[in-house]
C-alpha cells in the first residue's frame, strides 16, 4: 500500500492520518478544559499522543500489504 507522500496514497493511508488528527484534537480539547492536571490526566494524554504519533508514522510509511493468497494448483484429476 501506498504511504501519504506518495502520488496516489491509498484509503487506509488516509484514514489513520485523520484518525491521528482526531485523536490530537481530543488531546488539545482535554487539555483545554482542564484547568490543572494531576498524573492521571498527564498519563492519558501521553498515551494519546503515542497513539497518534504511531497513526501519523504509519500513514506516511504505509500499513503492511497483506501476505498475498498462492493459488491452488490441482494436479489430481
Amino acid at each position: 500500500m501506498n504511504g501519504l507522500v506518495s502520488a496516489t496514497p491509498s484509503p487506509s493511508a488516509v484514514r489513520l492520518a485523520l484518525g491521528g488528527f482526531l485523536l490530537l484534537l481530543a488531546q488539545s480539547a482535554m487539555l483545554l478544559l482542564s484547568p490543572t492536571l494531576d498524573t492521571s490526566g498527564r498519563l492519558l494524554i501521553g498515551v494519546f499522543g503515542l497513539i497518534a504519533l504511531a497513526a501519523l508514522v504509519l500513514a506516511l510509511v504505509g500499513p503492511p500489504e497483506p501476505p498475498a493468497q498462492p493459488w491452488r494448483c490441482r494436479h489430481d484429476r
